[in-house]
């Protein structure tokens, strides 16, 4: 499926060259402040065009960034003949002009996604260093995220060195979305901070101990996950590509479902495709939405605290069976409800930790080798590119990653 939708958009560009004598394609960037309504309005587009739209599909929409690249292919007379507009970093709206009017879906978005590595110095601050020598705002962030709580710092003298391994996506040579870093280590006074991802997709120091201590807690009393949270899957009921916001759990029919955190019931009823839902609004612009009820048992602007049953898993609205649709949400935007929600009361422990000292040791070995042979960062659109390390897929690969 995957690669009959690569191979669509790839004969769409064909198809952007071959028209060009009477058309051309535009690279367009997505100003600020601009929707996709008023997008559709420049163009005397009908906004009727948004009604095929379900909830999900109406978020990733409103979910378009500024500055981001997109093709066009417009006529000679200003009409717009299609565009492919980036929502996200795993689709993309695909508009085309149709014999009557125009026709709207989500598709894929093709990109690669390889292993890169980052070494520097610290000649400032590591925020600021990663930003000007590697191009990677976002690998910047991520870096302070993970080790604001582990690290002092305003400790850090110039001469410290940090080193990352990261996933990155790169879409028409540029990065996009979040990089997914394995592990990233900052050297201050001789001592080495390590952190490491784990296989469960959290984050732990180099004893074994969870980073992120702010947890909600699980919404059923058993969890079986049947789907987790993605930007991009194939609908197994609507046979098309739509994000997943949120974590399906599989349980039976009348399962009480809980309150993940203290909060205040915002929305009680039918939703669409969710079926019987409650929305709980929390501290710190937090949401959480509980969806597929086969019966709601709290009401709206009604106070609960964590723990507190709120109704009971079904199958109503679009579902393909019994089951919790447990989605979480900041600022209105939907993050992975499983960075969040508490499963352990400490550390790993047994297998689990047993495990995750393997792999920490793998990741510690290539840390080593990368001090030890000075490997340089990878340079986002620059001319002189110091070191590819995608060239180095085997290696890592071979590592177990």
């Amino acid at each position: 499926m995957i690669k009959s939708i690569i191979l669509r958009v790839l004969v769409l560009l064909v198809s952007f060259s071959i028209l060009s004598f009477s058309a051309k394609v535009k690279y367009s960037t997505w100003k600020k402040g601009l929707t996709f309504e008023k997008y559709l309005k420049n163009y005397n587009i009908s906004k009727d065009i948004l009604e095929t739209l379900d909830q999900e599909d109406e978020l990733l929409v409103s979910d378009i960034e500024k500055n981001q690249k997109f093709y066009e292919l417009i006529a000679s007379n200003g009409v717009l003949l299609q565009a492919l507009i980036p929502v996200g970093e795993e689709l993309q709206l695909h508009l085309r002009k149709t014999y009557k009017s125009y026709d709207l879906k989500i598709i894929p978005i093709a990109y690669q996604k390889s292993t890169y590595v980052t070494l520097l110095s610290i000649t400032k601050n590591p925020h600021s260093d990663i930003l000007h020598k590697v191009k990677n705002r976002r690998l910047a962030n991520e870096f302070i995220r993970l080790l604001k709580d582990s690290v002092n710092f305003r400790g850090i003298q110039k001469g410290d060195k940090l080193a990352i391994i990261y996933d990155q996506k790169m879409r028409l040579g540029q990065p996009i979305g979040i990089p997914d870093i394995k592990v990233a280590m900052l050297e201050s006074h001789g001592k080495k901070n390590y952190v490491f991802k784990h296989s469960d997709g959290k984050y732990y120091n180099a004893e074994g101990k969870v980073l992120v201590q702010k947890y909600m807690q699980k919404p059923l009393k058993h969890i079986r996950i049947t789907s987790h949270f993605t930007k991009r899957r194939y609908h197994p009921v609507l046979k098309r590509w739509k994000a997943h916001h949120g974590t399906d759990f599989g349980a039976k029919r009348g399962t009480p479902i809980l309150a993940a955190a203290d909060g205040k019931v915002i929305f009680s009823g039918r939703l669409g495709g969710y079926g019987n839902v409650v929305k709980l609004k929390h501290k710190e612009n937090y949401m959480t939405l509980y969806a597929h009820q086969s019966r709601i048992k709290v009401k709206k602007d009604t106070h609960v605290k964590q723990g507190e049953i709120i109704g009971y898993v079904g199958n109503t609205g679009r579902s393909t069976g019994p089951h919790l649709h447990f989605g979480l949400y900041k600022n209105g935007r939907p993050i992975d409800p499983m960075r969040l929600v508490k499963f352990k009361t400490e550390g790993l422990s047994g297998k689990d930790k047993k495990a995750y000292l393997n792999r920490k040791r793998k990741y510690t070995k290539i840390i080593n080798t990368i001090f030890d042979k000075k490997m340089p960062s990878y340079v986002w659109n620059s001319i002189n590119r110091l070191a590819v390390v995608p060239s180095m897929k085997q290696y890592y690969k071979n590592r177990g990653w």
